[in-house]
This record gives C-alpha cells, sequence and structure tokens, in this order.
C-alpha cells in the first residue's frame, strides 16, 4: 500500500513532490465547469492539495474534498487560507466514502481511480454509487499504462530501480469498463492527457491519460 504522507512529504523515489501536483487545475476539469458539466453539491474524490477543489470553489461550487493523506490535507487547507477561498477538506478514504450516502451530484476524480488497487476497483465504483444521487455524474481522469512506461524509463534515467516503481499506475480502458459495468452509464471514455510534472523536469508537461464519465443509475 503506498503511504502518501511519505509520497507529499518528499519521503519516496518520486521526488520532492509527486509528479501530478501541479499549481494549476487540469485543462479538461476547467473546460467541463466552464461547460457547464459541474453542478450541484460537489466531491473532489483523491484531492491531494487541493487545485480542483479550490479551483471549482473560486467558482461558486460548494466542494466537499478528501485524501487519504493528512499531509495533502494540511497543504489544500492552508492554500485555501492564504487564497480567502472557502473549501471543505477532509482525511479520510475516497475509496470507501463511508460516511456519505446519497450526497453528491457531480464526483470529480483527477488520479485517484489510476491508483485504486485492482482488487478494489469495484468497491470504489460502488462506494461512489452510494454516496451520489440519482443522475449523478462521475468524471475521471487517470494516468494511463502508456504514463507508466514513460515515466518508469523517466525515473530509470535517473537511477531509480526499476522494483521501487512497482506503484506506477497501468491503467487500461477495460479496467474503468469493468468497474463501472453496474448501475452505471458510460457517457464517454477517451484517450487524453494529464498535464504533470515528469521526473527530472521543473516544468509540469502533458503525458497520456484516460478521461471518462459516468452518469449514475
Amino acid at each position: 500500500m503506498v503511504n502518501f504522507d511519505a509520497v507529499y512529504q518528499g519521503r519516496t523515489p518520486l521526488g520532492g513532490k509527486p509528479p501530478w501536483d501541479i499549481p494549476e487545475p487540469q485543462p479538461v476539469l476547467v473546460e467541463l465547469e466552464r461547460t457547464g458539466k459541474i453542478r450541484g453539491d460537489v466531491l473532489d474524490a483523491g484531492c491531494g492539495t487541493g487545485e480542483h477543489t479550490l479551483y471549482l470553489a473560486s467558482r461558486f461550487h460548494q466542494v466537499i474534498a478528501i485524501d487519504v493523506s493528512s499531509v495533502a490535507i494540511d497543504k489544500a487547507r492552508a492554500k485555501a487560507l492564504s487564497r480567502g477561498v472557502r473549501a471543505t477538506f477532509v482525511v479520510g478514504d475516497a475509496l470507501a466514502l463511508s460516511d456519505y450516502k446519497d450526497a453528491f451530484d457531480t464526483v470529480v476524480d483527477c488520479g485517484l481511480f489510476d491508483v485504486c488497487p485492482p482488487e478494489r476497483q469495484a468497491s470504489y465504483a460502488e462506494a461512489l454509487h452510494r454516496a451520489t444521487r440519482p443522475g449523478a455524474y462521475v468524471y475521471l481522469l487517470e494516468l494511463s499504462a502508456s504514463s507508466a512506461e514513460l515515466m518508469m524509463r523517466r525515473f530509470v534515467e535517473l537511477g531509480v530501480p526499476e522494483n521501487q516503481l512497482a506503484s506506477l499506475p497501468k491503467l487500461t480502458p477495460s479496467d474503468l469498463h469493468a468497474a463501472f459495468a453496474d448501475r452505471w452509464r458510460e457517457e464517454f471514455l477517451e484517450e487524453s492527457t494529464m498535464r504533470v510534472r515528469l521526473p527530472g523536469s521543473t516544468e509540469s508537461s502533458e503525458t497520456p491519460a484516460l478521461f471518462a464519465g459516468f452518469q449514475r443509475i
């Protein structure tokens, strides 16, 4: 199991900051908001240091953000305070969502499903079904298997042993299809990109990702 507190403290081979922790929202999420796809009560599942939550809150959405890492949540709360943005940040297991039932109309997941252990992917989709209201939408932007290969090459070039990179996501479309096969309607599932900071780089760049939308039945 990944120690995400250690990841956000820079105590893993991922470096001082995890590759996905960039100081801006993902462009696809900005486009979702611009086109009115973000509605009602919103859950940011696996929020990290809160860039998506803070962006949506600044656009007048009511957002609850959950992450298993208390270190990430502390950083997110500090950002909210410094920016004068109100949002609710909770330390908890966003894969289980045990405290929520019929609570959300929209869920955004940027990089949580791709680190979800295969044996928990279906139960995560079930937890999302329980936590959302009928007709709710879940939008997922996840690093794909192609991204894992790219990142592994970059880490190995920097001297990181391959056996320390086993947790890199290796997600395929079939994983998403299988997890959301029951009581969800697929709206779209397409190849996309996610902005990340590749190993050895100080700037973010686009890397292959999967972008999907499912509606709760």
